[in-house]
């Protein structure tokens, strides 16, 4: 599929938890199934710049950063419960499921960077 890569098959995702995928050297999201549906975001908190959002807790649709309870939307990467990209924002990607894979599209470059 263009524009997408090919991270995992749905039957290794677990309710509520967490996975890590790299999809490039410099560059990982975090993937998480939620009521039988399959979320993808950005896996570093961009509060404190770290690639820990795989290990957040679930609650709701939301993920809580585990370093600081950030919360964020899994449907709009958007901070707690807020309708608009004010403060901290997760990018989020679309995601494709083909015959028990799960495909997410590619961001065109790095959504941070480390680099201060």
């Amino acid at each position: 599929m263009k524009g997408y890569i090919k991270v995992c098959g749905v039957s290794e995702l677990e309710e509520k938890k967490g996975f890590r995928y790299f999809i490039s050297e410099t560059q990982d999201i975090a993937v998480f199934k939620v009521e039988g549906r399959i979320y993808a975001m950005d896996n570093v908190c961009p509060h404190n710049h770290t690639p820990k959002i795989h290990l957040g807790f679930i609650e709701d649709k939301h993920v809580l950063c585990p370093v600081h309870f950030f919360k964020f939307s899994l449907q709009s990467g958007f901070q707690g419960n807020q309708s608009s990209a004010s403060g901290c924002t997760l990018p989020v990607y679309k995601v494709e499921i083909i015959e028990d894979e799960v495909w997410v599209e590619k961001p065109e470059e790095n959504t941070f960077n480390f680099d201060f």
